[in-house]
């Protein structure tokens, strides 16, 4: 048999090339099963991951919706249990309108409808004359009956003056003060009435919105003290039914026929706002970035509160008629009214902000982990040191590492009760409260014993230097609480 020059076979060459294309054919059938299979696969997940992401879509506009609903009624909520607050709250009611009697222009306001009062009931001018003229009867001379009529006149006024500065020491006393605000603490249950509708009260809200205040009373005092000055014929004064229109509006009317409503939405209000926050916060997937928007969101809100509040009184005033009520005096009434509502506002406004800072320091977020690092690090030293000089705080620091999510949460609680209730919310109650918060968190941070410090790991070098072993442990505290706030 003829043989080929390289000495292989014409055969077993044509048969290695069948096996190697056969190979070839049946590597490449391999790859096409493996990439049908693939898109079968892919085709098959594509269902869920569509539906995943509309999952995804419907609960971040669920989420968005129920915090945008919580931050949308945070400002009605807010003023409903202001209103509630200043209406059934006795003391909180006296602190605010008893300062109002120290204040000139309603003071003015006051000598001054009193002396009309009284020179409307106390003909000055006919009491004086029946005087004089009684005088006159007398066996004068000449002389001394002409010069008698020259000091009617003065005489006249002498009474007016003397009327006005008496009714002037007794609205500038401490004693009206005092009388002012214990009228007022009595006469609380009698503005609940005038909401409801009784006239009888010492404060009363008529039927057309006119708000009016009673000073029967104050007459009754400034007759006392002119007979005690001397001054005889003020037991001429009768008793006066004065009522003091102080205001008139519509929405008096509309606040007496709500009432009842506000007295209801000022307990649930605040609730069903903080449970919208709440609920939308739960259902998003990402907390806390929903955290930082919904506080910073709602210290907006509180900031539109704030800033309208102070247009609000430019409208008052410029409203509020001065037949009524002075230019001076409604200045008064409405900032002795609001101020507790301009603080709530900003209790709460801060409170939103807190809340955002926190959030995105104890997130997920570059800037807080690295802070939470820095922190974390840092405390970690200086625990590590204080242990090699035999400072520790032993089962405690442990437990307290164990139960460091309550205690945070407890400090931050507390720290927004400081500034929700305190009253009056002043910049150094704000700039304090932060700063104690965050001192005792940094010493909670001290205190703590996390378990990095007590049990060696695998990369803690437990038996190498002193300056190795603290810079791992206070890596391996570092990365276990960012993983642990993440």
């Amino acid at each position: 048999m003829e043989q080929s020059t390289d000495g292989i076979e014409p055969g077993d060459a044509t048969a290695e090339n069948a096996a190697r294309e056969i190979a070839r054919l049946s590597a490449e059938n391999e790859r096409l099963r493996e990439q049908v299979a693939a898109a079968a696969v892919r085709a098959a997940a594509a269902p869920v991951a569509v539906t995943r992401r509309e999952h995804h879509r419907g609960r971040a506009f669920v989420a968005a919706l129920l915090v945008a609903v919580g931050i949308l009624l945070a400002p009605t909520a807010v003023i409903a249990a202001w209103t509630k607050t200043e209406v059934t709250d006795t003391e909180r009611f006296v602190s605010t309108f008893a300062p109002l009697a120290s204040e000139p222009a309603v003071q003015a306001l006051l000598v001054d409808d009193i002396v009309t009062q009284i020179d409307q009931r106390l003909d000055v001018n006919a009491l004086v004359g029946d005087l004089f003229t009684g005088l006159a009867t007398l066996d004068l001379p000449p002389a001394a009956a002409s010069a008698l009529q020259l000091f009617k006149e003065p005489a006249v006024q002498g009474v007016e003056s003397l009327i006005r500065s008496t009714t002037q020491q007794v609205i500038t006393s401490q004693a009206f003060a005092d009388v002012w605000a214990q009228t007022l603490r009595v006469s609380h249950t009698q503005l609940i009435a005038a909401l409801q509708g009784d006239t009888s009260g010492a404060v009363v809200i008529g039927p057309n919105g006119e708000l009016g205040v009673q000073i029967g009373p104050i007459i009754a005092a400034v007759k006392t003290q002119l007979v005690a000055q001397g001054l005889t014929i003020a037991q001429n004064i009768p008793t006066i039914d004065r009522t003091i229109q102080v205001a008139q509006s519509d929405a008096l009317v509309q606040a007496r026929t709500g009432y009842e409503v506000l007295n209801t939405l000022g307990i649930w209000l605040p609730i069903v706002a903080v449970a919208f926050l709440a609920a939308g916060v739960l259902a998003a997937r990402r907390r806390a970035r929903t955290l930082v928007f919904a506080g910073s969101f709602l210290a907006l809100m509180m900031a539109v509160l704030a800033g309208g509040l102070t247009i609000g009184r430019i409208i008052f005033v410029n409203t509020v008629s001065p037949t009524y009520l002075p230019i001076g005096a409604a200045q008064a009434f409405y900032d002795a009214v609001t101020p507790y509502l301009f603080s709530t506002a900003l209790s709460v406004g801060l409170v939103g902000f807190g809340v955002a800072v926190v959030a995105y320091l104890a997130g997920p977020f570059t800037g807080g982990r690295n802070l939470r690092s820095v922190t974390v690090h840092g405390a970690t030293l200086a625990r590590t040191a204080a242990e090699r000089g035999g400072v520790t705080t032993g089962r405690f620091g442990i437990w307290l590492f164990g139960a460091r999510h309550v205690v945070r949460v407890a400090v931050v609680v507390v720290a927004a009760a400081v500034i929700v209730f305190v009253r009056p919310l002043t910049p150094a109650v704000i700039g304090w409260t932060v700063i104690i918060s965050v001192v005792v968190i940094l010493l909670l941070e001290l205190l703590m014993r996390p378990e990095a410090d007590s049990t060696p790991t695998d990369s803690t070098p437990a038996d190498g230097p002193a300056e190795e072993r603290e810079a791992a442990l206070a890596a391996a505290a570092a990365e276990a609480s960012a993983r642990d706030t993440d």
